[in-house]
């Protein structure tokens, strides 16, 4: 069987999927950086600091950890990057699981966002509403990927599809 061509859209998806891995891996080696550095900083400061050396290696290792996680999803995206260019099935079912993901995440972000803006807008005195645009936004972009993902053709690409019934 000949594979299809590859849709417009699937490449779009593939490159916003690149550029979020790559900045993943960059975020990750910055912070597992960081994590190695700041011990280092507090216990070569002669100050007085208000961080203990314990209290900033435990921030070292949290920075570490979370750099790691981020490097390792980094790696995953320019995977499925690989995978979505391709048309691999495996590559358009986790595009679609890391979609409702991320849906669920801007979900919560702007109704836990609005709570703590709300706290601390009369305090502040700022708008606090850039952060729940931002979601909102998020969501919609989501929303529109995952309905391509979901056209007929799209999913031909991928396998996705059962083959027409032959009479």
């Amino acid at each position: 069987m000949q594979k299809q061509h590859r849709p417009t859209g699937v490449t779009i998806v593939a490159i916003l999927t690149i550029i979020g891995g790559l900045v993943l891996l960059f975020s990750g080696v910055a912070l597992i950086a960081l994590g190695a550095l700041i011990p280092s900083l507090v216990s070569n400061n002669t100050t007085n600091s208000p961080f203990s050396h314990a209290s900033a290696q435990l921030l070292g290792i949290i920075a570490a950890a979370i750099g790691s996680v981020l490097l390792a999803v980094g790696i995953g995206y320019l995977v499925m990057f690989y995978g979505l260019l391709k048309g691999k099935g495996w590559a358009w079912t986790i595009t679609i699981v890391l979609l409702i993901i991320g849906i669920a995440i801007h979900i919560a972000s702007t109704a836990f966002g609005s709570v703590f803006t709300a706290s601390t807008t009369s305090l502040h005195n700022n708008n606090g509403n850039s952060g729940i645009v931002g979601a909102i936004i998020g969501i919609a972009i989501d929303i529109v990927i995952l309905y391509y993902l979901y056209r007929p053709h799209v999913k031909a690409y991928f396998g996705k599809t059962k083959p027409a019934a032959t009479i």
